[in-house]
C-alpha cells in the first residue's frame, strides 16, 4: 500500500457509508423489478455485514478504550449494529413480492440512515477530535489489509459467499462475521 492510498479507520468506514447510501438511494427510488430489487437488497446486505462486523471488530474498541464516554457509544452501535442484523437476516428471507418485503425494507433504510447520521455525527467526530491520528491510520490500515486478505481468498479454509455454496446458504452476516474473524 503507498503512502497516498493510507486512509485512517473513520476514512474507511466513511467509505463503507458512501457506498450504503449509494444502494440504499437506489432503493428508494424503486430499484426495478423484483430481480433487480432482491439484488439491490442482496448488495445491500453484503455491505452492510462488512461494514458491522468491521465496526464491531476495529472501530468499537477503539471507541471504548479512547473516547470518555466511549462504553456507552459503542453500546449503542452494538444496539444499532444488532437491529440492522436482525432486519437484514429477516430480509434475507423474504422475495420482494412478499407483503412483509416493502416494510421491513423501509425500516431497515430507516436505522441505516439512523447509525450512519450518528456514527458520522458524533462517533468520528470525538475520534477525530481525541485519538492519535496515527492510530487512526493504523487501525484503518489493519481493517483494510483484513478485508483485502478476505476478498483475495488468502485466508485460510475461508467459506464461499452464500451465493456460491451448494445448499441452504448461511446468513451473509454469518458468512462475513466468519471471514472476518480469521482474517
Amino acid at each position: 500500500m503507498s503512502a497516498t492510498d493510507r486512509r485512517d479507520v473513520i476514512d474507511v468506514l466513511s467509505g463503507d457509508h458512501r457506498t450504503v447510501e449509494g444502494l440504499v438511494g437506489r432503493l428508494e427510488t424503486g430499484g426495478g423489478p423484483d430481480v433487480a430489487r432482491k439484488s439491490l437488497v442482496d448488495a445491500l446486505a453484503l455491505e452492510l455485514a462488512w461494514h458491522t462486523q468491521a465496526a464491531q471488530r476495529y472501530l468499537l474498541p477503539l471507541t471504548r478504550r479512547v473516547l470518555p464516554e466511549g462504553d456507552v457509544l459503542a453500546d449503542q452501535h452494538t444496539a444499532e449494529h444488532l437491529t440492522v442484523e436482525h432486519m437484514v437476516r429477516d430480509l434475507e428471507a423474504k422475495d420482494p413480492s412478499d407483503a412483509r418485503f416493502e416494510p421491513l425494507l423501509a425500516q431497515l433504510l430507516a436505522a441505516v440512515h439512523g447509525h450512519i447520521d450518528h456514527e458520522e455525527q458524533i462517533t468520528f467526530v470525538e475520534l477525530g477530535r481525541e485519538c492519535d491520528p496515527g492510530e487512526l491510520l493504523a487501525v484503518g490500515e489493519q481493517l483494510t489489509a483484513a478485508r483485502h486478505r478476505a476478498v483475495t481468498g488468502s485466508l485460510p479454509a475461508q467459506p464461499r459467499p452464500p451465493d456460491v455454496e451448494a445448499g441452504p446458504a448461511p446468513s451473509v452476516v454469518d458468512w462475513v462475521r466468519s471471514v472476518l474473524s480469521e482474517a
